[in-house]
């Protein structure tokens, strides 16, 4: 089956999807061999393991980094697919070239500039959104439409956070009523969650875990101005919650890991290997099929 169809499938029925985040293919085996229905590549992440900030790779480079993550796993991969890397033209290339790289679901964002800025008019995204729908090929292919109209790096987001809410709100409902198959609120609190959610006429799609640092100011519930992200599916399911995305929180905490592992073993001048370190090592060898790879050298007699 398709991962297209698979992801529809999913969609389809009740309960969350639960996707990990991933920058690489290893990555994404990992996520699927734990028990994920499905992998997001985050463009964050993927900038990261080139050693460049989020935003700095082309379309071609994140293309070609969906199709490695794609033709190693058989769960469906969303992709994120910026605001589509320019102009109509543009647009069009990205969601055939993803499609063709393997990816089950694109989101695209109305933010122009990454993470800085105000988002595009109304009406710009829609037009994107009705590009990106009339571009694929496959019907089922899904496309998300992302507003960053509360985020924290959007102009005004702590200012006037009632206006930037309702705003994404105003905006969720345009997008979804454009034809969008899901809609992606960056950073909402819970009680936007619970305001808004069943109130949007297609399934949502918020960040969870570590994304970056943000938490809305306090305000009369401590519950409710905690972000949606810092509940669990079963709470979020009830408000029109159908994906979650952990994008980069395995970064963060796989970053803290190496600096200390790294600063110990410059400070100690000696890196001392265990039998857990041996174990570890043979887990992700099977993991990227160094035995497949030994018994296809030995059915050749090399």
């Amino acid at each position: 089956m398709k991962t297209t169809r698979k992801l529809r499938e999913l969609i389809a029925v009740p309960g969350v999807i639960q996707a990990g985040g991933v920058g690489d293919a290893a990555q994404a085996r990992l996520v699927e061999a734990v028990g994920y229905p499905a992998v997001y590549m985050s463009g964050s992440y993927v900038n990261y393991t080139y050693g460049v900030p989020d935003g700095t790779l082309t379309l071609s480079e994140i293309a070609t980094r969906l199709g490695e993550i794609a033709q190693r796993v058989s769960v469906p991969v969303i992709a994120d697919a910026d605001e589509g890397f320019g102009d109509v033209l543009k647009i069009i290339r990205t969601v055939r070239d993803f499609e063709r790289a393997g990816a089950a679901a694109i989101h695209l964002e109305d933010l122009v500039v990454k993470k800085h800025g105000n988002p595009m008019q109304l009406a710009e995204m829609i037009k994107h959104i009705k590009i990106a729908l009339d571009a694929r090929n496959d019907p089922d292919f899904v496309i998300v439409a992302r507003t960053d109209a509360m985020a924290p790096w959007r102009e005004g987001a702590e200012t006037n956070r009632a206006a930037c809410e309702q705003e994404a709100f105003e905006r969720c409902v345009a997008y979804a009523e454009a034809g969008a198959d899901v809609v992606m609120p960056m950073y909402p609190t819970m009680n936007w969650i619970r305001r808004f959610g069943n109130q949007i006429p297609k399934p949502l799609m918020p960040v969870c875990g570590v994304n970056a640092s943000h938490r809305p100011p306090p305000g009369a519930d401590p519950d409710g101005d905690l972000q949606a992200s810092e509940f669990g599916v079963a709470e979020l399911q009830k408000h029109n919650v159908k994906i979650v995305i952990y994008p980069t929180s395995m970064l963060s905490r796989a970053f803290r890991f190496m600096k200390t592992q790294y600063e110990q073993w410059l400070a100690d001048g000696v890196c001392h290997a265990t039998e857990q370190d041996q174990k570890d090592r043979w887990e992700a060898n099977v993991l990227v099929g160094v035995p497949e790879k030994y018994k296809t050298l030995e059915k050749y007699g090399e």
